[in-house]
């Protein structure tokens, strides 16, 4: 999935001006982020079969075991992006199974430490219900210009809900092409495994989540203003009155005084600015 880097957005600008993540953790919102996943990787990407999903939805067997997110567009109310974590005490990750990790790459983290990011899906087709019949008027799309600022924001928010959960450290799969952009926006990769075939030719990387927070925070006063507002990374569907409300009111650009509506949020701080950040 290419992401467009060529916008520097202002402070002000930059994810929650124009979006807002929400936790699915209700049956409603899980049921739109698999909508999100059919639309992506079988409707557009073409990585699954769509006869394997009769209702629409795609899904596996790492769902029960996963926070899952979806990204709304505040203007419009339509539902345009997901990424799933996936939690320790899944039996195993999704990356384990496909043997490709190099023998003793995390013997120093414990398990209750690490996660994976995966299921990473941005819509990118104008009006997905012409050509999906699982989706309403509901589901939108992200234009490329808005693609890496979509991204940051989904970045934000699995590191906050990872740190909350003590995880410090996530797997990822991706290509060659995908993690150079990746570590454009400042993320941090670290080999952990030969790369294997899935979907594709894919590399297994780590990332130490403070390490890439404060990565990402020094490309930009934009940047370090968005992992700064780290209370607004993602709220879940189980506080909303209404999930089909739109549009949503701005949120306020700082932490202090804002309203906690997650548990363990004190246990993310973003990174002190640089020299760099300030000057964005």
């Amino acid at each position: 999935m290419p992401l467009h880097l060529k916008m520097r957005p202002s402070v002000n600008q930059l994810f929650d001006d124009g979006y807002e993540v929400i936790l699915a953790d209700t049956e409603a919102s899980r049921a739109i982020h698999r909508k999100i996943r059919y639309q992506v990787y079988c409707m557009e990407r073409g990585f699954e079969n769509p006869a394997d999903f009769a209702t629409g939805e795609e899904n596996d067997r790492w769902d029960t075991h996963a926070a899952q997110f979806i990204v709304r567009q505040r203007s419009s109310g339509s539902w345009v992006a997901a990424m799933r974590l996936v939690l320790p005490y899944a039996a195993s990750f999704p990356l384990e199974t496909l043997h490709c990790l190099t023998p003793g790459h995390a013997d120093h983290i414990q398990r209750r430490q690490l996660g994976e990011i995966s299921r990473i899906c941005v819509i990118r087709s104008p009006n997905p219900h012409h050509g999906n019949p699982y989706l309403d008027r509901g589901f939108g799309h992200v234009t490329p210009d808005r693609e890496s600022e979509v991204m940051l924001g989904m970045l934000r928010a699995i590191t906050v809900c990872s740190l909350e959960r003590g995880i410090e450290y996530c797997y990822l799969l991706v290509t060659d092409a995908f993690a150079r952009l990746l570590r454009r926006i400042g993320v941090v990769l670290h080999s952990v495994g030969a790369a294997t075939q899935h979907r594709g030719l894919r590399a297994p990387y780590l990332i130490e989540l403070r390490e890439s927070a404060a990565a990402s925070c020094n490309q930009s006063a934009a940047v370090h203003a968005l992992f700064a507002r780290a209370i607004h990374a993602y709220l879940p569907c189980s506080v909303l009155d209404n999930l089909e409300r739109a549009p949503l009111p701005r949120p306020a650009p700082c932490w202090n005084g804002a309203a906690v509506t997650r548990p363990y949020s004190y246990r993310y701080r973003p990174p002190a600015p640089t020299r760099q950040a300030q000057r964005g």
